[in-house]
């Protein structure tokens, strides 16, 4: 998973839940409320052995804790997707990887 915020690159990301509306993730650093997001997520297609890369745009809607506070090591961030270049990918790796 590859996080772009403002164009730049998020480092220190790792995705914790991916649904067919977003993404829980955590990062190293602070990403306020509201804060629009490119998230890029690597999928691995079991049928070619590949992996599919997947462009979302989202929008940061939770960020614990709430504010930035120095010596914290990790924050948790929840994005919803406004934008999925692929939703067909997405929502079939999800189907496959959701017990029901």
């Amino acid at each position: 998973m590859e996080i772009r915020v403002g164009g730049e690159s998020a480092t220190g990301v790792e995705s914790l839940n991916v649904s067919a509306n977003g993404v829980y993730f955590t990062s190293k650093n602070y990403i306020p409320v509201l804060t629009k997001l490119r998230v890029t997520l690597d999928l691995p297609n079991e049928q070619t052995g590949k992996t599919e890369a997947v462009a979302c745009d989202g929008v940061v809607v939770r960020t614990e804790p709430e504010h930035e506070i120095a010596g914290t090591s990790e924050y948790s961030v929840a994005c919803y997707f406004t934008a999925i270049s692929d939703e067909e990918v997405l929502e079939s790796y999800i189907l496959k990887h959701v017990p029901f």
